[in-house]
């Protein structure tokens, strides 16, 4: 059944038959018949289409971007929820946006092999940071531990830390 219905809610078009079907369910169990379908329009907005209950009525209902997770949460959307708003971080520990600025080369590099492991360019690096601040770092395969080196010999080192004396 192809959903019609368009409203314009404080100056913007919402339109079931333009935006892209996310999820949903119609249940026609009891005394009424209802459902319950999320949509996203071209441009990203989401929006809630409710229909049915004792009255029979349809109505949109615009959401935030966090509204929309929230929804697919509740409903247990795990893969819709990573597909639209990327991997989520683990419980257990609070999460922190940082920029951090590299050469392209760097980042290039970085994705490629964040590719590779069928991982996002974020979650590659991560696992990098992660791996690089536990207390030592397992020397090259003789068991041996060797602490990182310091930063001490970088020029700049406060400002852009890449950039090695000479150079």
């Amino acid at each position: 059944m192809a959903i019609k219905c368009k409203r314009i809610i404080d100056g913007k078009t919402y339109n079931t038959e333009t935006a892209t079907h996310i999820a949903g369910w119609d249940d026609d169990d009891g005394p009424f018949q209802w459902g319950h379908h999320l949509y996203q329009t071209r441009f990203g907005a989401f929006f809630l289409y409710a229909w049915g209950g004792p009255e029979e009525r349809e109505e949109i209902l615009p959401y935030t971007p966090e509204q929309a997770r929230k929804w697919l949460e509740k409903y247990q959307y795990v893969d819709l929820i990573e597909k639209l708003f990327g991997e989520m971080p683990e419980a257990g520990s609070g999460e922190t946006k940082f920029t951090l600025r590299m050469p392209d080369s760097l980042r290039d590099r970085l994705a490629d092999r964040a590719k590779a492991n069928n991982q996002s360019l974020n979650a590659w690096i991560v696992r990098c940071l992660e791996s690089c601040a536990a207390e030592s770092v397992s020397g090259a395969g003789n068991g041996e531990q060797r602490d990182i080196p310091p930063m001490g010999n970088m020029v700049g080192s406060n400002r852009t830390g890449w950039r090695t004396r000479g150079t």
